[in-house]
């Protein structure tokens, strides 16, 4: 049995029900986790007919990690085999679950211990960006989405579309609450490549779903677009992520070039420049103490 585990905060009821509409019939069970919303999201789904649906409300923000925990459990109870992730502004194609799971048996079959396996996303707004990535000696290479759907080598998939199963989770363990909302995925992958596992992206099933806010374009170039807060997280996960002992080398240069990047261009090129370079280094410092969790005010 496949568990949709679906996160919302604050989410567009529309888009919402377009989601819930996607996966009803592509899983068995689905369950709406919300953080904390001021919307009553458990009594809006109420009025829906989907048999297999199930809503948990949190009460409070508790973070993308923890709420991705709280469903993974409540799958878990229901005796699931498989976990799909979702956030609230994806939608999967017909047949992706499918897909992914075709995918997930035939590595399975061929020797391989398969942490996750995730679609190609498409977000309209940055058509060009690459979804796959791996590190190759000290380069991390990445592939955007043309290519077969036999599953190509990847060191994580994001979080939202993915495949896990409840008996890789027991060995690998759930998602690192502390990140809060940020690069838990990148963790959660890393560290179960640190134990052998190998997750897959699967250019074939295809998500559509939206990264951040609407691009920045600098020089030329589209950037994505997160507000000063989210780059408190971002900065201060990667620290962390770099200290960790299970972060390959490559990986760890690529977050620290990373951070460098965002501080000359959000800090000079992007209104407020001031926040973004604040919050930044709030994030910073934090990741050097190692304060997590939810940044309080």
């Amino acid at each position: 049995m496949i568990v949709a585990v679906v996160v919302t905060y604050q989410p567009d009821l529309a888009e919402l029900g377009h989601l819930l509409d996607a996966i009803r019939h592509q899983v068995q069970r689905t369950i709406v986790v919300d953080n904390g919303s001021t919307i009553d999201v458990k009594s809006v789904l109420a009025d829906r007919d989907d048999l297999g649906l199930h809503c948990l409300s949190l009460g409070k923000n508790q973070g993308v990690a923890a709420a991705q925990n709280a469903g993974i459990a409540w799958a878990r109870e229901q005796g699931a085999n498989f976990v799909i992730l979702f956030d609230q502004d994806s939608i999967p194609e017909i047949g992706m679950v499918a897909l992914l799971q075709r995918v997930y048996q035939r590595k399975m079959e061929e020797g391989y211990r398969v942490a996750a396996v995730g679609p190609r996303y498409v977000d309209e707004r940055n058509c060009n960006r690459a979804v796959f990535s791996r590190l190759c000696g000290m380069r991390v290479l990445t592939e955007d989405g043309a290519g077969p759907n036999v599953g190509v080598l990847v060191d994580f998939v994001i979080s939202s579309g993915s495949l896990i199963s409840l008996e890789t989770l027991s060995h690998i363990g759930c998602m690192t609450e502390t990140l809060f909302i940020d690069q838990i995925d990148i963790d959660w992958g890393l560290r179960a490549r640190s134990l052998g596992y190998q997750s897959f992206g699967v250019h074939n099933a295809v998500m559509t779903h939206s990264l951040g806010e609407a691009p920045l374009i600098i020089f030329g170039h589209k950037l994505l677009n997160h507000s000063p807060l989210r780059h408190y997280y971002i900065v201060r996960n990667a620290i962390w992520l770099i200290a960790q002992s299970y972060t390959p080398l490559g990986w760890q240069v690529y977050f620290a070039r990373m951070i460098l990047v965002r501080y000359l261009l959000y800090s000079v090129c992007v209104v407020p420049r001031l926040a973004y370079f604040t919050m930044m280094t709030k994030g910073l410092w934090h990741g050097l103490i190692g304060r997590m969790g939810k940044m309080e005010s």
